[in-house]
């Protein structure tokens, strides 16, 4: 053996590479000086209580000790002082009893000397939280309350003691918690003294009190939230006179369009880079995109780096055409059933026109937005840093929203997006024939790795051609559902066509 698997240091970057932990027991097997080191990879990441509980003599399968009670917890005390985090999602019931000695036992009570990360169902395994609490170097909590009313009041009193327990003893380092699922007034109110997190997730549905939100909005060090304000309009909203989301970075939050309007409008960030909105159904309302792009441009022109919008629309409730022609470019002369501004229109972007640094670029929408090729040409201008563009990968049959982008935009995408790494865009492939793929500029210059093309037209080898004029430098090709073969004959001819240059 090479002195070299002797040094801690060394032997740590051999077993980074290892990926079943059957390996790391025969590793610990094989030398001495690797048994400690292999078990600590062994029980770094549990996916269960049960091991650890299995450790204990005189344990019976239904985790109760059998007579006489004096278990031995060394065992147990050994391998939970290696474990750094856990993931439990199943179902498991501890005997009171030895609940009660686990927490008496000064040692075991604090045997998760390493432990950082749990991710608990609460539905499942709330009995385990006493213990797993009172770590003290908890850096990041995920607990799923489900939605179940029957066991609703003591899953909550869980969570409660849990983020209560947890908030007490793990200060400064718990800055990370997410909570989704059905939740108590109790949970709620406690989240809102966690002064201290950098990250927050609440995905609680309509159990989400204003008053939670108002009071989040004033962490001093909150970078990244994730929520859902669904149920909550902007008139719910209060915020203190105190600053308003003052380290904000990373907003990805579902609602209605003014409530988040309001919301951005009193953060205090100027530090915000990613914002992804899933925009709550507008047809029924009297919401409208058009305040929110505006202050979407007042507050991060010179922050933001990655936007993604998704709003989806029944289709009773699209708007209905007139006598007028329905293939015009635009969708003016239309009457709607309900809100007219519910339709997310190309023209709405020109307010982010001077947002030079965004780099990812996302709208899923249905029905999806009508970009034309020289709209196309309009973002090159806008966003030539561009390394993500996804316009929609869901082909619609409607003529009022069919594709108009046409292979001649993909070539000014080529030409005007030199960084762009990832596409997904609608495409009127429709007539495209192997002589006009080979009419078209070759581009040697794109760095395009992955596209996703939608059109109703089944592709032929003239798209190879065209793409690998224009995209030389493809990996993944991938198109509309429904017509798989066909991008899969795609593919095949586009990687002969790179082998042969």
């Amino acid at each position: 053996m090479h002195q070299a698997l002797l040094i801690d240091e060394i032997f740590e970057l051999v077993l980074d590479s290892v990926q079943e932990s059957s390996t790391f027991a025969r590793v610990g097997r094989t030398c001495k000086d690797w048994k400690e080191p292999a078990l600590n990879r062994i029980w770094c990441r549990l996916s269960s209580f049960t091991p650890l509980l299995e450790l204990i003599p005189g344990l019976n399968g239904d985790f109760a000790l059998e007579p006489p009670l004096h278990p031995d917890f060394r065992r147990l005390r050994h391998y939970a002082a290696r474990v750094k985090q856990i993931a439990y999602r199943q179902n498991i019931q501890i005997h009171p009893t030895l609940l009660s000695m686990l927490l008496a036992d000064s040692e075991v009570a604090l045997i998760f000397r390493k432990l950082t990360d749990v991710q608990l169902s609460l539905m499942n395994c709330y009995s385990i939280c006493p213990v797993i609490s009172l770590t003290t170097g908890l850096k990041k909590v995920d607990l799923d309350l489900g939605f179940t009313t029957s066991a609703f009041k003591a899953v909550n009193e869980a969570a409660f003691d849990f983020i209560s327990t947890v908030n007490r003893v793990a200060s400064p380092s718990f800055t990370s918690l997410s909570l989704r699922g059905a939740a108590s007034q109790n949970v709620m109110y406690s989240v809102n003294s966690l002064l201290r997190l950098d990250f927050l997730s609440i995905r609680v549905g309509g159990t989400l009190p204003a008053e939670t939100v108002a009071a989040i909005a004033t962490f001093p060090s909150l970078r990244t939230l994730e929520i859902h304000t669904s149920h909550l309009s902007p008139e719910d909203l209060c915020f203190a006179t105190s600053p308003c989301f003052p380290s904000l970075e990373v907003l990805d939050i579902r609602g209605r369009t003014g409530f988040i309007e309001k919301l951005l409008q009193n953060m205090q960030s100027d530090r915000l880079s990613v914002l992804r909105l899933d925009v709550e159904r507008l047809a029924l309302s009297d919401d409208s995109w058009v305040d929110l792009f505006a202050v979407i441009k007042s507050k991060t022109h010179a922050s933001l780096i990655e936007l993604a919008v998704e709003h989806h629309m029944d289709t009773e409730d699209l708007p209905l055409d007139d006598d007028s022609n329905s293939n015009t470019a635009y969708t003016d002369n239309i009457f709607f059933r309900t809100n007219p501004n519910a339709l997310l229109k190309f023209e709405l972007l020109h307010s982010l026109s001077s947002h030079h640094f965004l780099r990812r670029v996302t709208f899923e929408t249905t029905p999806p937005i009508v970009v034309r090729d020289q709209d196309l040409e309009q973002m090159a201008k806008w966003w030539p840093n561009l390394n993500h563009l996804d316009l929609g990968s869901l082909p619609t049959f409607d003529p009022r929203w069919s594709t108009k982008a046409t292979p001649a935009g993909l070539s000014l995408l080529s030409r005007g997006f030199p960084v762009l790494e990832t596409l997904v865009i609608p495409v009127d492939i429709c007539g495209l024939t192997a002589e006009a793929a080979t009419k078209i500029s070759q581009n040697s210059k794109s760095s395009l790795k992955n596209i996703t093309l939608t059109s109703l037209t089944p592709p032929d080898q003239s798209m190879a051609q065209l793409l690998h004029r224009l995209f030389p430098l493809l990996i993944e090709i991938h198109g509309t559902y429904g017509h798989e073969d066909q991008w899969s004959c795609v593919q095949s001819g586009f990687q002969l066509l790179q082998t042969s240059c």
